[in-house]
């Protein structure tokens, strides 16, 4: 396994392991969150798809299945959280004073870490890559983690 697909695969199940944790408590109590949405300046009816995405789409890109179209909903997520929420706010995330204010460092952390694995992709422990799902051309195979020894390091 090259190291680009190590780091994607540490990203990807990162990431996904994060949305779910933060979709767990949305899904399972949609009027709260339906509530927080309205109190925020979305649509309360919003608050079911970004649940369901958090929730099933975390378990998904966790997995590696559909992981570039989850990583983009996941990104195009983040954007919309971190343009109209936590930009306003500022940068740090822990911002003193008010509990509920948290600035878009985290949001622009996470855009990083999924661009990584779109670029890159799902790697090779993902059923994306288990039923054969590639990108349109043909990704070399797996290397070796070993350094070659005709190449100087």
């Amino acid at each position: 396994m090259t190291r680009a697909a190590l780091v994607s695969t540490l990203n990807r199940i990162f990431c996904g392991a994060v949305f779910l944790i933060h979709g767990t408590p949305k899904i399972f109590n949609l009027q709260e969150t339906s509530s927080g949405f309205v109190a925020m300046g979305f649509p309360g009816w919003l608050a079911v798809p970004v649940a369901v995405l958090e929730f099933f789409g975390g378990i998904l890109l966790m997995a590696g299945l559909l992981t570039r179209i989850m990583t983009g909903l996941f990104m195009i997520e983040m954007v919309v959280a971190g343009l109209k929420v936590h930009f306003p706010v500022g940068w740090d995330v822990f911002q003193f004073g008010d509990p509920m204010a948290r600035g878009y460092e985290y949001n622009l952390a996470l855009i990083l870490l999924l661009l990584g694995v779109l670029l890159i992709g799902p790697g090779p422990f993902s059923v994306d890559r288990l039923i054969g799902w590639r990108r349109g051309r043909e990704e070399p195979p797996v290397e070796s983690f070993e350094p070659r020894p005709d190449v100087a390091p």
